[in-house]
């Protein structure tokens, strides 16, 4: 039961739902049943987990004691070894499969997809050096989504802009913000290296969503490490009338 039904609710019940499961660790099961119970109908409780650098007792041989002080991997009898490496087979077997895995696309499937396709978009790299996003926002009361979208949902020029992070080696995946899946849009965000913002101003709020809420996620992405192009805080900075003022002195401004 363990392995078919708990094992894959362990990372989200431990908050830990974006982290898989330890290449290697250990749990203590605890028998919670009275005695007589049936074996098919026994229930074992977990005493505790143990991820932090659990040995393989196979190889204790090999470590260092007062009395074997030039211990080695030598010293690790034949069918120990052979044990042992089974384990670390099964690790380099696990280890290639979660790798495989950050290969693909960033799971976008929990938000709502707007776009009827991705029309002109280039085939996202099967090994991409960074993951990107392309947000978007389509103001469903107005025409079209809006004054800048094409006939499919996506802004009229996205797809330039995601084919030429895809042509330097990039994966990028065009998504739209729905106010309504807030927590769940900002949730995906977390899992890509960078997100290219192309919200036009006003279409949030005329969408019926809070822009200083959805600038208030795109700083947190930021303070997660995660680059936001452009992000709120330079749209305010670099967009107001005395961002000029403050350049007023160097080469490009025009001092009072």
């Amino acid at each position: 039961n363990f392995l078919k039904r708990d094992l894959p609710h362990v990372m989200p019940s431990l908050g830990l739902a974006s982290e898989p499961i330890p290449l290697w660790w250990t749990t203590d099961f605890i028998l919670a049943s009275p005695v007589g119970t049936p074996a098919d109908q026994e229930k074992w409780i977990v005493g505790e987990f143990n991820c932090s650098c659990v040995g393989i007792s196979k190889c204790l041989a090999a470590y260092c004691k007062d009395d074997t002080p030039n211990a080695c991997y030598n010293d690790i009898a034949p069918e120990d070894m052979k044990e042992a490496m089974g384990y670390g087979n099964l690790m380099g077997v696990k280890a290639y499969q979660i790798l495989e895995t950050c290969r693909n696309p960033v799971d976008v499937s929990c938000i709502t997809k707007v776009a009827k396709d991705n029309m002109g978009l280039l085939k996202q790299p099967r090994k991409p050096r960074f993951k990107t996003a392309l947000a978007q926002i389509y103001v469903r009361s107005q025409p079209y989504g809006g004054s800048d979208k094409s006939s499919n949902g996506h802004r009229y020029d996205s797809i330039p802009f995601a084919n030429g992070m895809i042509n330097a080696g990039m994966s990028c995946q065009l998504i739209h913000y729905v106010h309504q899946e807030h927590v769940k849009f900002f949730e995906v965000c977390r899992n890509f290296d960078a997100i290219i913002v192309r919200c036009n101003p006003g279409q949030i709020k005329a969408d019926g969503g809070d822009q200083q809420k959805f600038d208030d996620g795109m700083r947190e992405m930021r303070k997660l490490g995660i680059q936001v192009w452009p992000s709120p805080d330079v749209m305010e900075f670099m967009g107001a009338k005395d961002a000029l003022c403050k350049v007023a002195t160097l080469n490009i401004g025009l001092e009072d």
